[in-house]
């Protein structure tokens, strides 16, 4: 007989992995491939979870009381708007003619809101790259969009902007244009808001305008239905629009503009906290 029959024949693998063999007398080693396997990111996979849309129309309503505070405490200190850049585009349009005459750089502050309220659109838009429906990019959002009323707010309370009190007619002399700088931040953040009710799927919600709203309200062939969710959503913009600039106008009068911010920055951070426990899709996760 040969000496090659002298050979055992190789152990056999298990469970397909050529490294685990049966043979008692080797240590079985595991697959490679499951060994460089990454760890998981729990915390990581969390906030990349796509939330559900049931009820986030509520944190989007939310919103235009939101629009209501800023919009009319801005009015009210500095004759622009910070969120409805149609009434400024008009007061744009008058600036052409030099009008009107108590307020001659009231353009200028037009001008600054609607061009950060695009900037703030063209940047949350951005979120639409980074899964526009997470936990974690909406809440950096609304996060984002706190601090730059809190940013506003905390520049009146310490009086780097004046707050006007009462009725004052602007000269050249009493214009401060560093109002513009509050001004910026709050035209900025409203574009957030806009541009997420547009990717939540919340069109009937604009947050930032009413016109369109009163007009599809109106226009409604199922206004007297029951069941007429859409309906039901714009109503209660309009409402938390309208309850917001009361509640606004009510602050600055009795205690002082910078109130009426710090209110509008809670609540879009507490939107931002929701956001980070939001339910999750369970349709994606089936």
């Amino acid at each position: 007989m040969g000496s090659d029959a002298l050979i055992a024949p190789p152990a056999p693998a298990l469970n397909g992995n050529p490294n685990a063999t049966a043979d008692p007398r080797l240590p079985i080693t595991e697959n490679p491939a499951s060994a460089q396997k990454p760890a998981q990111r729990p915390l990581l996979s969390y906030f990349k979870t796509e939330i559900s849309i049931e009820h986030a129309d509520v944190p989007i309503i939310a919103c235009c009381l939101v629009s209501g505070l800023c919009d009319s405490s801005a009015y009210n200190a500095w004759t622009c708007f910070v969120s409805m850049q149609t009434g400024n585009t008009i007061f744009l349009a008058l600036g052409a003619s030099g009008q009107p005459i108590t307020h001659p750089f009231g353009w200028l502050k037009s001008l600054i809101s609607i061009f950060f309220f695009i900037c703030g659109c063209l940047f949350f838009s951005w979120t639409r790259l980074i899964n526009p429906k997470g936990r974690g990019t909406l809440a950096g959002s609304f996060f984002i969009q706190g601090s730059c009323i809190i940013i506003a707010a905390a520049l009146v309370q310490a009086g780097v902007v004046p707050e006007p009190h009462g009725v004052v007619a602007e000269t050249g002399s009493e214009v401060h244009f560093i109002e513009l700088i509050p001004l910026a931040f709050l035209a900025f953040q409203s574009g957030g808001q806009i541009v997420t009710s547009r990717l939540l799927g919340f069109n009937e919600v604009p947050t930032t305008v009413l016109t369109s709203v009163y007009c599809d309200l109106a226009s409604d062939p199922n206004l007297l239905k029951a069941d007429n969710v859409k309906r039901n959503r714009r109503a209660c913009a309009v409402l938390a629009i309208l309850v917001g600039g009361i509640i606004g106008g009510w602050m600055s009068r009795s205690s002082g503009l910078s109130s009426a911010l710090w209110l509008a920055a809670a609540i879009k951070i507490s939107i931002s906290i929701a956001w980070g426990f939001w339910r999750p899709n369970q349709a994606l996760r089936i």
